[in-house]
């Protein structure tokens, strides 16, 4: 079941992130999207009254939001889990007119299987990568933006 984070899921999320270290392994960073999650837009799966996967978008503009960060249960990737999730977001984006929602990862400048698997499944959404950056997060940690067009109600 996806359903939209509570305040009292915010324990359950950062213990998610700590089970993640392949892609969650700053603590600072980790920090940051745990505070996040008390002001952002934000969904879980659950299962079994547990939360095994959670997302949470940023909203930039009227036309734009951002994937800030989302995690899955290491024993439950490949259910879908991470699909139904960004599915909730951009749905949430669709019904409010966003245009463009993006994402950004580690990018294949400084590769990474475990990112490459991450790249893989945004490309596999529909995502398209837009830029890769070797200054935005530093020459040994490459951040690609991948966008994906959600269409619109709005004229152009």
């Amino acid at each position: 079941m996806i359903r939209q984070l509570r305040p009292d899921d915010v324990g359950a999320c950062a213990e998610l992130l700590a089970r993640l270290p392949e892609w969650f392994g700053l603590a600072d960073a980790n920090a940051a999207y745990v505070d996040s999650l008390h002001e952002l837009p934000a969904f879980v799966a659950v299962e079994d009254r547990q939360i095994v996967g959670f997302i949470a978008v940023l909203e930039h503009d009227e036309q734009s939001a951002e994937v800030t960060v989302m995690a899955v249960d290491p024993s439950r990737h490949r259910q879908g889990i991470g699909q139904r999730l960004l599915a909730a977001a951009e749905q949430r984006c669709v019904d409010r007119d966003v245009r463009w929602l993006h994402v950004k990862t580690r990018g294949p400048a400084t590769f990474d299987e475990d990112y490459e698997r991450t790249r893989r499944f945004y490309r596999a959404m529909g995502f398209d990568p837009l830029y890769e950056s070797l200054t935005e997060w530093g020459p040994d940690n490459a951040a690609l933006v991948l966008v994906k067009h959600l269409g619109c109600r709005r004229s152009p």
